[in-house]
């Protein structure tokens, strides 16, 4: 891991664009584990309530989430595809 590691570094230096596709690969990582403790806690709040409207605000929001995550990790798994290639 530690030579794949020192040739993105060399080649992020040599190479602008491949420097951005990094960049963007690491900040989506974030956002998708930000998303994925976001799904969790309100899956666990979910289990606790008992009012009926504030479920199913949970639910919209919840649906909302593992779309945005769906789409996140389409776009991960390409841009994993790009790295490699």
């Amino acid at each position: 891991m530690k030579i794949k590691r020192l040739l993105d570094k060399l080649s992020g230096i040599l190479n602008d664009k491949r420097k951005a596709q990094i960049k963007k690969y690491k900040s989506l990582k974030k956002v998708l584990k930000a998303l994925r403790n976001e799904k969790t806690i309100l899956q666990e709040t979910l289990a606790r309530t008992n009012d009926k409207e504030l479920q199913h605000e949970i639910e919209s929001r919840l649906q909302i989430i593992s779309a945005q995550r769906k789409k996140g990790l389409k776009v991960l798994k390409e841009l994993k595809k790009e790295r490699k290639g």
